[in-house]
């Protein structure tokens, strides 16, 4: 009798820790989700172009008290009413890595939707392959499987059009796809092949350094929007 009443006052106690555990977990996970909010700042000079834009708006993340270093600028034309998303990716070391800034992107498009006609939304600019770390690598590797194992540089229309079926393209059809927006065509100036050194200077990366090719595929990117032909739910 004693064995049994010990074993039962055990079950009982393992059951309501459990409950507990569970309880705090979700505390946690709806606090995170409380304190995670998307804040925005109107631009003025930070961008040039001032004197054709209608308005300019910079979104990013703040979590509790702390605000992502990552802003993303949402603008729209003073003549034609067309709004253009400028990834605005910096020229020194990221602070965080490709997936980390598409996430955040994906948590600022619900507000800038709200702030801006996404039906006129038309145009993204990209900026060097580079800058995005994970993605030039990726994107690289890709390349290579499609034009082989050389350095040769396809024609600008053809890398163009590869770029809109790589995972760059993907990426951005997948984000934009609860809005019904898809890639159109990606355009590109500048291509050539830089060097390792230069990613690991320019982006924070998560590949595998055994995995990064010795040159990397390098361009200045953008990427032209249109309603996609698929109705998303």
């Amino acid at each position: 009798m004693n064995i049994k009443l010990t074993l039962g006052l055990l079950a009982v106690s393992l059951t309501a820790c459990h409950d507990t555990r569970q309880t705090t977990q979700t505390t946690t996970e709806q606090s995170a989700a409380i304190d995670t909010i998307v804040g925005s700042k109107t631009i003025t000079d930070e961008i040039p172009g001032a004197v054709h834009r209608k308005r300019a708006t910079g979104y990013f993340v703040m979590v509790a008290k702390d605000t992502s270093d990552y802003s993303c600028i949402f603008t729209e034309s003073k003549d034609s009413g067309k709004v253009s998303i400028d990834l605005n990716i910096p020229y020194f070391k990221a602070a965080m890595t490709y997936r980390q800034r598409l996430s955040e992107l994906q948590l600022m498009l619900p507000k800038a939707a709200a702030d801006f006609n996404f039906d006129s939304l038309t145009a993204v600019y990209f900026g060097r392959l580079i800058l995005h770390g994970d993605l030039a690598v990726e994107v690289t590797k890709q390349y290579h499987q499609k034009f082989g194992a050389s350095d040769k540089l396809e024609s600008y229309t053809a890398v163009g059009q590869f770029l809109k079926e790589s995972k760059l393209g993907a990426d951005l059809d997948n984000l934009f796809k609860k809005y019904s927006i898809s890639v159109e065509k990606v355009s590109i100036e500048k291509l050539f092949f830089t060097s390792r050194q230069e990613l690991y200077w320019a982006s924070k990366i998560e590949t595998d350094t055994a995995n990064v090719p010795d040159k990397l595929l390098d361009c200045m990117i953008w990427v032209k929007l249109q309603k996609s032909k698929n109705n998303y739910p």
